[in-house]
């Protein structure tokens, strides 16, 4: 599934983690102990709007992960599609599962685990499923998980021993590694989709949704 693609992905990620650092780049050194003056106030606020709109990054990884998923050819244009096409709804999606996930979180830690486990399948759902709206979509990740947050659970346990491995190498295994989990599980996806629907309509050949090529 990953064979030939390692290399690809490894940049597609750079690129990714990149500009999701922008907003960290114009936030300032936050100092406790002092009152912020009005610039380090207006670069916090700037910081958190471009947070805001970049968001939508995230979702076209998650894409860029189902399309190698399904085998074809990731392109870094997809990681740009969510901006494209009901760009609102791609920035209110994120923004919703971290309120939602956030308020669990104020009872427990672990309700907000889990709960974190059943929005999990929003990203894809926004692709496959485009009618849904953002909270839509989120209610049919929390359907579609019923019965199989243990299973990511565990899917994700398995990955603690490489993600220890990317600690170690300061990062760079990373490179490798979070492909490769973001790709095992867009196919707990689809393994999911199957489930609910043996003829499924929802393994669409996205490799076509914009430009090709890195």
């Amino acid at each position: 599934m990953l064979a030939g693609k390692w290399w690809l992905l490894a940049g597609i990620l750079i690129v990714f983690t990149a500009l999701n650092a922008i907003p960290q780049f114009v936030s300032p050194p936050v100092d406790p102990d002092t009152v912020p003056t009005t610039n380090e106030t207006i670069l916090t606020f700037v910081s958190l709007v471009l947070s805001l709109l970049i968001a939508p990054l995230s979702i076209g990884w998650s894409w860029i992960a189902q399309d190698v998923s399904r085998g074809n050819k990731p392109v870094i244009s997809t990681l740009f599609a969510p901006f494209r096409n009901s760009y609102v709804k791609h920035v209110l999606a994120p923004i919703l599962m971290g309120i939602f996930i956030f308020l669990w979180s104020l009872l427990l830690v672990v309700p907000g685990i889990i709960k974190s486990f059943s929005y999990s399948l929003t990203y894809y759902l926004l692709r496959d499923q485009p009618e849904l709206s953002a909270l839509e979509a989120i209610t049919e990740s929390r359907r579609l998980m019923d019965g199989h947050k243990m299973e990511a659970f565990k899917l994700v346990l398995s990955f603690i021993g490489w993600f220890f491995v990317g600690i170690l190498t300061l990062g760079i295994g990373f490179l490798f590694i979070y492909p490769y989990f973001s790709t095992a599980y867009a196919t707990f996806y689809e393994s999911i989709q199957q489930e609910q629907h043996p003829e499924s309509q929802f393994m669409t050949d996205h490799s076509t949704d914009g430009p090709t090529g890195f």
